[in-house]
């Protein structure tokens, strides 16, 4: 009867993995053809490379895949196929599918890299790992009903992988083939458990089958007596009436014992069913020793009930045990047979079939005894896998080992922030014991009184709460009295929730290091013998200083010693030394406005000076330091008299470079020496009388723009292939109350170094939006006007509302202007000019890149800025007829058009000129050939005449 009942549930498991496998596989099938279809439609996204195999392989498994589906659909339907007929079918399917992913993970892998170049073997490495791991996922889903199924489709799609990894050399990472061996050995893995899983469930349904079976012929066995009995009762009729009533009473104490028996086997089954799911959750292989009759039943790996002798058990065990451990088990087993104590315990390692030891715990105890002998007869017990929790008892040890012996400050807080252990070396950084640290929140050991600390530390909080995490270097001063300067970095611990449960800080200590970089940095950037800034430190602050206040005006002054070199032979060495000590110190008395100074070399300083109205004149700082340097200097207990040179030089004027403004420092210091000294040259008296005209004149720009004195003139622009005026450029002319028109080269470099620039742009921009308005009412609607903006008016950011509000004000639209901006506008704060330049473009304005080639020229402004329009400088169409001329403009020209911006040819003034443009297919001239620029009423007039004949023309 078992024997039939056996074979019944391997039939019925054998037959529910078959229709399971049918029914899943079509997902499988789907899954194949939606994971290749991906990575195919990826390749041909990123490649445009093609790849006859590639493609061959695709559509190969696309027409394969789907031909499987529709046969497992059509041909398979549930309880009409052979189950011998479908096992072979899932067979060649699963082993098919291997083969054309392990086709594809070949070609992706080993091919494509060698036909496409742009195609890397980090791209190969990852599709083909996508495919690989997508499609084991898939098979570990879908075919792990029966294993064969699932080793048919993983071992052939990993050996094309494996093949790579020992016979084709690649530039792969070997961490990421380890890493993909582990992950696949642990799909093999899930896949045998999860087979296990379905193989049980399948055994648990068929054993209940049968028990259902069971119960009902139980229940025909009944109504069979109960009609018996009744049969009995008709026959018995002569029976009293007494014995008739037991006769029931008997029958119904019956039926309640049957159904008694069949709840307690029930409850017995279902007690049975528990035990061994929790022996199998728990890890637990029970065994019972039936000591008199030398047998054993064990549990295996695969909780299966074995019967063995125990001499042949104990034997094998022997050889299995590690030599060490055999001993004290021995001794243990021996004590408990012999009643000598309370139960059997003990752990021991044990070989396993890789050939590894493996800690386990076997506990029992006897319980049965012979009543005479007291010899143990019976012996049951169980054996548990503990090699986990060895690993961590030893994982935990070598932790606490590393945290004791760090040999860096650790520490762990809780969910509020509070100590819970800290390690030796952070009680030394703190100068506090465990003791008086554990239990405070994290900052209770440090002092906190100071505003600057608290707000630190409030920063360290705030940062630790919102990103679970701190990385920062921190000064503190512990109550304990030791400041140091700390490097922390603090981790959050999240549990599966991810709530913090815990936060873990490693500590190091940077106060030595801070010491020493301090002094590195002093040796590297000042002058040992005057505590004055080197050289090197000096271009380094200047030029930092020239990059972060380009608006600020600076004097740079070049001091010099007079006949020094004749007074250091005369003094000796340490007496020239000492000198030029005593004239550090006393340039350092006399210019303390002085933003910097520095001691060059030899007998040469520098001094960097603002001029700004709030401090003296350069002149009265360097007249101050003549009259301070007429009092002797003190040398070896002589009076000393010297004089110095001074050269001086302007920014901006003189220059914006460094290099250049040293040079007209060291330009003017050489021309005070050459006239003997003891003197003041600047580097350009005429700069010197304009930088004085430009006050006066500054002073008449603030006034002209609250008297209305500027005005907007337009440049005609002409359209090169039907000469239509197709728009203007706006220039602003100041028409003065005394002195007439001013040319603008002379009032707008005094604007752009104020803010009068940002003033006058929104005047030209407010008024050249009234001109348009007018325009559009005469019916000129498709005119469009441009206007010059510099870097000053991007900075300041007002453009953006000057524009909406010219914009809203007159009704036009924003392809009604264009903005000029030079290439200097875009070299400094390129995000922030992006930025803006981006929100323009959003206004539909048009962004027209001036002065192209005549600055910093630098292609990428091309394409990481919105520029729509490309304007050549007239410094280059004035030179056309040279042949490096020429060429550069056409060579402009090309490049515009490839880009697909407009390209504006300004300061055309010939016939020749325009000729050439035009053969090169320039888009727009502008230029005195046509027309200099025109008021507002002669530009209208203009308008009207060019339009009126091109109407004629036409």
């Amino acid at each position: 009867m078992i024997e039939d009942q056996y074979e019944y549930i391997r039939e019925h498991n054998h037959a529910a993995q078959i229709a399971n496998t049918i029914r899943l596989s079509r997902y499988f099938l789907t899954s194949i053809l939606v994971v290749c279809l991906y990575i195919f439609c990826i390749y041909k996204f990123f490649s445009s490379t093609p790849a006859p195999y590639f493609s061959t392989w695709f559509f190969t498994t696309e027409i394969i895949v789907c031909l499987f589906w529709l046969v497992s659909t059509a041909h398979f339907k549930p309880g009409l196929y052979n189950l011998n007929h479908a096992h072979r079918w899932l067979q060649i399917q699963c082993f098919t599918v291997g083969c054309l992913v392990a086709i594809g993970i070949y070609i992706l892998y080993n091919y494509l890299p060698t036909i496409n170049p742009d195609f890397e073997e980090i791209h190969a490495l990852t599709l083909s790992a996508l495919l690989l791991i997508v499609t084991q996922s898939f098979s570990l889903t879908y075919l792990t009903q029966k294993l064969n199924y699932f080793c048919l489709t993983f071992l052939p799609s990993i050996i094309p992988f494996l093949f790579s990894q020992y016979f084709i050399q690649h530039d792969t990472n070997p961490l990421f083939s380890l890493a993909l061996n582990f992950a696949l050995i642990v799909i093999l893995l899930c896949a045998t458990t999860s087979y296990r899983i379905n193989l049980r469930l399948s055994t648990t349904y068929a054993r209940n089958q049968l028990l259902m079976k069971d119960a009902a012929q139980q229940v025909t066995w009944t109504d069979d007596l109960c009609k018996q009995l009744q049969d009995e009762i008709n026959h018995s009729k002569d029976i009293e009436l007494q014995l008739q009533l037991n006769n029931q009473l008997l029958e119904q104490k019956v039926r309640e014992r049957t159904y008694d028996i069949e709840q307690m086997n029930k409850d017995l089954e279902n007690q049975q069913e528990n035990l061994v799911l929790a022996h199998e959750i728990a890890g637990l292989r029970p065994w019972d020793w039936n000591i008199k009759d030398r047998k054993i039943r064990i549990t295996n790996h695969l909780y299966e009930k074995q019967v063995r002798d125990s001499k042949q058990h104990l034997e094998q065990l022997q050889h299995q045990i590690h030599p060490d451990d055999a001993e004290q088990l021995k001794l243990t087993l021996k004590l408990h047979l012999r009643g000598e104590s309370e139960r059997y315990e003990a752990n021991y390692r044990i070989q396993n079939s890789e050939g590894k030891w493996t800690w386990v715990h076997d506990i029992g105890r006897v319980v049965e005894r012979d009543p005479n002998t007291k010899k143990a007869i019976r012996m049951v017990g169980i054996r548990r896998d503990i090699q986990k929790e060895k690993m961590s008892q030893e994982r935990i040890k070598l932790a606490t080992s590393v945290l004791q012996q760090a040999a860096e400050g650790i520490f762990i807080l809780d969910e509020e922030l509070c100590y819970i252990d800290v390690n030796p070396y952070y009680e030394k950084l703190t100068g506090f014991s465990s003791n008086q640290i554990l239990g405070k929140h994290l900052f209770d050991i440090t002092a906190n009184y100071k505003s600057q600390q608290r707000s630190a530390h409030y920063s360290v909080i705030k940062q630790l709460m919102n990103m679970n995490e701190f990385d920062g270097e921190l000064n503190e001063k512990f109550l304990s009295g030791k400041e140091l300067t700390l490097w922390m970095h603090i981790n959050a611990i999240t549990d599966e929730d991810h709530k913090v449960t815990h936060y873990i800080g490693i500590v190091s200590d940077l106060t030595e290091r801070k010491l020493q970089e301090q002094r590195l940095s002093y040796l590297e950037n000042y002058d040992t013998l005057t505590d004055l800034p080197n050289r090197f430190y000096y271009n380094y602050q200047l030029h930092k200083l020239l990059v972060t206040q380009r608006d600020s005006q600076f004097a740079i002054i070049r001091l010099n010693i007079d006949r020094f070199r004749p007074l250091n032979e005369y003094l000796n060495h340490n007496g020239g030394d000492e000198l030029l000590r005593q004239v550090a110190q006393r340039l350092r008395l006399t210019n303390p406005e002085a933003l910097f100074m520095a001691h060059l070399n030899g007998d040469d300083f520098a001094i960097v000076y603002e001029v700004s109205h709030l401090c003296p004149s350069v002149h009265d700082q360097c007249a101050r330091i003549n009259k301070a340097f007429g009092l002797p200097f003190n040398i070896a207990k002589q009076d000393h008299l010297i004089t110095i040179s001074m050269g001086v030089a302007f920014y901006p004027e003189h220059g914006r470079q460094l290099d250049y403004l040293n040079n007209c420092a060291e330009q003017a210091l050489t021309e005070a020496k050459t006239l003997g000294g003891n003197t003041i040259r600047y580097y350009s008296k005429e700069n010197t009388a304009l930088l004085e005209q430009g006050i006066f004149l500054e002073r008449d720009l603030r006034k002209a723009i609250q008297n209305n004195e500027l005005m907007v003139y337009y440049q005609p622009k002409i359209n090169f292939r039907d000469k239509n005026v197709c728009g203007f450029e706006a220039l602003v002319r100041w028409n003065h109350a005394e002195k007439g028109i001013i040319p603008p080269n002379l009032f707008i470099p005094l604007a752009e170094q104020t803010s009068l620039i940002s003033d006058i742009g929104r005047i030209v921009i407010q008024q050249t939006a009234k001109q348009i308005r007018q325009w559009k009412d005469m019916g000129f609607n498709n005119i469009c006007v441009s206007v010059n903006i510099v870097a000053q008016q991007l900075r300041r950011g007002q453009l953006l509302e000057v524009l909406d509000d010219a914009m809203s004000l007159n009704q036009i639209e924003g392809q009604d202007l264009e903005l000029e901006i030079t290439e200097s506008s875009l070299l400094e704060n390129s995000e922030d000019v992006k930025n803006q330049l981006n929100e323009i473009k959003l206004r539909n304005i048009n962004i027209s890149l001036d002065d192209f080639g005549t600055g910093y020229s630098s292609l990428s402004y091309l394409a990481d800025f919105p520029i729509d329009i490309l304007k050549i400088d007239r410094s280059f169409v004035s030179k056309i007829g040279q042949n490096k001329q020429a060429a550069i403009v056409s060579a402009m020209i090309a490049m515009g058009k490839a880009m697909g911006m407009t390209v504006v040819a300004e300061g055309i003034e010939t016939e020749q000129q325009l000729q050439y443009l035009q053969d090169l297919d320039c888009d727009i001239a502008q230029g005195y050939l046509f027309s200099k620029p025109l008021p507002e009423q002669e530009a209208t007039e203009y308008l009207e005449q060019n339009t009126c004949a091109s109407l004629i023309a036409t």
